[in-house]
């Protein structure tokens, strides 16, 4: 079986603009367990593919300085979980969670496979429509791959 790995994708977001420059592309990573389920994600995206990569660098190094909050959402109720790096939010759960024990089981399996996990090559290609690709840009819980290369 695989170790936890962390998954780095090239969100791409189509050329929607009248400005002729051409689609944009953003990076961002996830933390896979080894059944390949997502058990969380970046808080955000960022604008290259080395930034991305030392941005997991520094959460992995920084791990014993780690800390876990968990927020029921007002609207709905369900609970999301978010992990600060010196009162810094980097990285955010992909999903949320009907009850907080489970919000708080999941948080932790992301905590217990930091240390052991593999940085994959390469990048995986999503192409988003561009209201997902806002989404995942400014924070929110998740997002969906329409297609991946």
């Amino acid at each position: 079986m695989l170790p936890p790995r962390f998954i780095f994708l090239a969100i791409v977001a189509p050329d929607d603009d009248d400005s002729g420059a051409g689609p944009q592309q953003r990076a961002a990573w996830v933390l896979c367990s080894p059944n390949n389920r997502i058990l969380g994600r970046g808080e955000h995206a960022f604008a290259t593919e080395a930034e991305c990569r030392e941005a997991v660098l520094a959460v992995v190094a920084g791990a014993d300085r780690l800390t876990a909050v968990s927020t029921a959402l007002g609207t709905s109720g369900h609970w999301v979980w978010r992990v600060e790096l010196d009162g810094v939010p980097v990285a955010v759960s992909h999903r949320s969670y009907l009850r907080a024990r489970e919000c708080q089981y999941n948080v932790g399996r992301f905590l217990a496979a930091l240390p052991a996990a593999l940085l994959t090559e390469g990048r995986r290609f999503l192409r988003e429509a561009p209201r997902a690709v806002e989404r995942l840009t400014r924070g929110q819980t998740s997002f969906r791959a329409a297609s991946t290369a």
